[in-house]
């Protein structure tokens, strides 16, 4: 709940890009039990400023290793190397490989590196404010970027989003409708898990309003996977 106070004001609205930096800023320099959770947090935020991820670094530097009977701390490191990855910005490469040689962290530092060329061209798309409407949430904001993007990853990302978090504002659910209209008709195995994410996290709100669009999707979709994913969908709203 702690981290939950911490972090909302940077779903707020109308916060500047150096707010949100200098609020994570103040959360990484201080109590570590909230580390990991805010640094999985970055993966949404779209932040590539280096003042954060230097602090990051920083910690991740100073506390490896922990000992492997301490999972959650474990954890912490762990996330402090996939929030590097998130920061887009390549001067932490030679840092996240040097996890490539730990087996608790390989597959973290995998991930990372995998991560940095993505992010690089995703934290300008999710943080893009000259699209932000300011009736919004920031959150709702970022969300909305992701599921217009061009990329159908990032897509999945904001559709992950909105399956796990639940956002209020019908403008993000109506923004994922429609992206999901116009995504399966053409779908094929280079997108389609991408795009059950989308009909997923649509069917998950088990708002009747989306329940045509998810029928849609079961009657007309060509794809196995998506039309999969969208029955097991319509049947959730009948789970209200």
């Amino acid at each position: 709940m702690a981290l939950l106070w911490l972090l909302l004001p940077l779903f707020a609205l109308a916060a500047s890009v150096d707010e949100d930096v200098e609020r994570y800023i103040a959360i990484f320099r201080g109590n570590p039990m909230f580390h990991a959770s805010a640094a999985e947090s970055l993966a949404w935020m779209g932040l590539p400023d280096t003042r954060l991820y230097d602090v990051i670094e920083e910690r991740l530097r100073t506390d490896y290793p922990v000992p492997r009977e301490m999972k959650t701390e474990r954890a912490r490191i762990a996330w402090y190397i996939r929030a590097l990855g998130f920061s887009g910005q390549e001067k932490y490469a030679p840092t996240i490989q040097t996890f490539l040689q730990d087996r608790d962290y390989v597959g973290y530092a995998r991930h990372a590196l995998k991560d940095l060329p993505d992010y690089k061209i995703w934290n300008p798309v999710i943080a893009d404010r000259k699209s932000f409407d300011p009736r919004l949430s920031d959150q709702a904001n970022r969300i909305i970027n992701m599921l217009r993007a061009s990329d159908f990853r990032l897509k999945e990302v904001g559709a992950k989003r909105v399956y796990f978090e639940r956002p209020g504002e019908p403008a993000v659910l109506d923004t994922l409708a429609a992206e999901l209209l116009a995504a399966y008709p053409s779908a094929d195995s280079r997108n389609n898990d991408e795009i059950a994410w989308m009909v997923k996290a649509l069917g998950a709100t088990r708002n009747e309003k989306y329940r045509p669009v998810v029928q849609e999707v079961v009657d007309k979709a060509t794809d196995a996977k998506i039309a999969r994913h969208a029955r097991s969908s319509l049947d959730a709203f009948a789970k209200r």
